[in-house]
């Protein structure tokens, strides 16, 4: 299994080559358990506020399986969740003390 830092390189990776002229603020990604209690992989991708709308479904249906097929070819058998932020919509410090 790819460690968080390797995950996050990977996803970056992969989002611009697949989408070059959208801009990428930030990667965030945590394992965590899916419904099926099987490991799954939450990957944010966390976007410019210019590029928020920029993501078509198709676009965001690729992404996700272009990494699904890199985590498969390097043995990662986990499934990653992709969701999409902008830091506008991350919480503060002020909303995780609260």
């Amino acid at each position: 299994m790819l460690e968080t830092l390797k995950l996050q390189e990977l996803a970056r990776r992969i989002f611009a080559k697949r989408l070059p002229s959208i801009q990428l603020d930030e990667v965030q990604a945590a394992q965590f358990t899916g419904s099926d209690g099987e490991p799954a992989l939450r990957i944010k991708l966390v976007l410019t506020p210019e590029s928020a709308d920029a993501i078509s479904g198709e676009d965001a249906l690729k992404l996700l399986a272009a990494i699904r097929d890199e985590l498969v070819q390097i043995g990662d058998e986990r499934l990653p969740i992709l969701e999409y932020a902008t830091a506008d919509d991350l919480p503060t410090e002020e909303d995780q003390a609260s």
